[in-house]
């Protein structure tokens, strides 16, 4: 059975104590479900966006990456944090897209292992960024996006 890839690469971010430092130890903030609501502190959701089977053994599943940031405000009020929230957003995007990819290192980063299968990591698209304002203006949500090609095999 093919293992489920956003929770891997939830897992090896929750591992990484660099991501921790950037958006928190509450496991709820790094997630494959939806947005707290309200959103108080930084968050990231993943998903698996497509997912091709290279073979038998190896398939290759896209996953989206979107870190999401509150307005200064709440950033100042909640976490003592002095910092743009789109600038925040794009930190931590990039530091997700540095721990995945399996070309840090000179191309010689370990693959990962998660539920008895191999996982290597390609950061190849983003941080993009956007301002939700869904919620209204005043309430501004800073977003930044990256796209990581993960391939999985059994070992």
């Amino acid at each position: 059975m093919l293992p489920f890839a956003p929770g891997a690469a939830r897992e090896i971010l929750r591992a990484d104590p660099d991501f921790v430092a950037l958006v928190g130890a509450d496991p709820s903030v790094i997630t494959t479900r939806e947005l707290p609501d309200p959103l108080v502190r930084p968050c990231v959701t993943i998903a698996a966006a497509i997912n091709r089977r290279l073979n038998e053994q190896v398939s290759s599943v896209r996953l989206m990456l979107n870190a999401w940031v509150p307005k200064a405000e709440l950033l100042v009020d909640n976490l003592g944090l002095v910092i743009d929230p789109e600038e925040l957003a794009w930190n931590i995007a990039a530091t997700a897209g540095q721990i995945l990819d399996m070309r840090r290192m000179m191309g010689r980063g370990p693959s990962f292992e998660f539920r008895g299968a191999r996982w290597r990591g390609v950061w190849d698209e983003g941080p993009t960024t956007l301002v939700d304002v869904e919620r209204g203006p005043d309430n501004p949500i800073y977003r930044a996006v990256i796209q990581v090609q993960m391939n999985i095999g059994k070992q």
